[in-house]
């Protein structure tokens, strides 16, 4: 063997042990909705809604709502995860024959995980066309072994059964819908950063009257909110309204986007991790170095 051909092979191994050494991720894959959701007013949030069942849309599916998918690639182990509905039947009727209102958001539907194959390749469609957007963060193999076990505990205990409205938290064992599903992740991981709270989340008071179901025992007809003109959210919780806290998906996006304009011009984030600007096909996404972060100890969920 020359001395060139052992270089190379030297080299070669080298570089298959540092991306060996890369290898663990946690990504998180963000969609917008097809047309941006207005929360401005009770309603045009409703005719927004409406408006993302039908109107045209470019690169993976609908995800009327937005969508988070959760992508863990840990020393062997890659698959795709979601927290999604099993249909949107039970949400049609809730809105159209049994008068939830705006209470179809805090309303729980019969939920699965989204499967990986299927996933895989909902992503890489969205991702030909830009659609959607990325968060990585290189991790360490312990915390990327407490994140499959979090998968998995998570299944065991049959959360993953219910899609929920958008106040649950599964670390208390409320189950989850998409985002707050994708964020517990980071949560799990130590990653959940106080600053990613304050630019993620949306946070207001639905008005009573614009809420049936079981919460206040009536029906709310959509027609009602889609002709209310002068509608607003409600400043207080004195009327007896409801509040709304729950991780946003377009928010996510729009601050990635954000992020990555940033980056391009040279400036720096705000955030506890070195980071840089990826790509992967035409979507761009933030890639974070936070292998450094300790991996957090004791039980995953709040509730025994």
């Amino acid at each position: 063997m020359t001395f060139y051909s052992l270089m190379v092979r030297c080299l070669s191994l080298l570089l298959f042990l540092c991306g060996f050494a890369q290898a663990d991720e946690l990504t998180l894959h963000l969609v917008p909705a097809p047309t941006r959701t207005n929360w401005s007013t009770p309603q045009k949030l409703a005719r927004s809604a409406l408006k993302n069942q039908i109107v045209k849309y470019n690169g993976g599916r609908r995800h009327s709502i937005g969508h988070l998918y959760v992508e863990l690639n840990c020393h062997g182990n890659h698959f795709f995860t979601g927290s999604t509905s099993t249909g949107d039947t039970e949400e049609r009727k809730a809105i159209f024959l049994q008068g939830y209102g705006l209470g179809v958001v805090l309303k729980n539907y019969q939920g699965k995980l989204d499967e990986s194959q299927a996933t895989e390749q909902d992503v890489r469609n969205m991702q030909a066309t830009g659609r959607s957007n990325f968060l990585r963060f290189q991790i360490s193999e312990n915390t990327c072994d407490r994140l499959m076990d979090y998968w998995i505990e998570y299944q065991q205990r049959g959360y993953h059964h219910v899609y929920a409205g958008l106040n649950a938290r599964p670390l208390y064992g409320e189950s989850s819908g998409c985002t707050a599903f994708g964020t517990s992740f980071l949560e799990i991981a130590g990653l959940l950063d106080s600053s990613f709270e304050d630019e993620w989340k949306t946070k207001l008071i639905m008005p009573r009257k614009f809420v049936g179901g079981p919460l206040t025992k009536k029906r709310v007809s959509i027609l009602k909110i889609l002709t209310a003109f002068r509608s607003k959210w409600d400043q207080d919780l004195s009327r007896g309204g409801f509040q709304l806290d729950f991780w946003d998906p377009e928010k996510m996006v729009s601050w990635t986007f954000d992020a990555v304009k940033a980056l391009e011009k040279g400036e720096s984030l705000e955030t506890p991790w070195p980071a840089i600007r990826v790509s992967s096909d035409q979507s761009v996404g933030i890639e974070f170095d936070a292998r450094n972060v300790p991996t957090p100890t004791g039980p995953f969920f709040k509730v025994p």
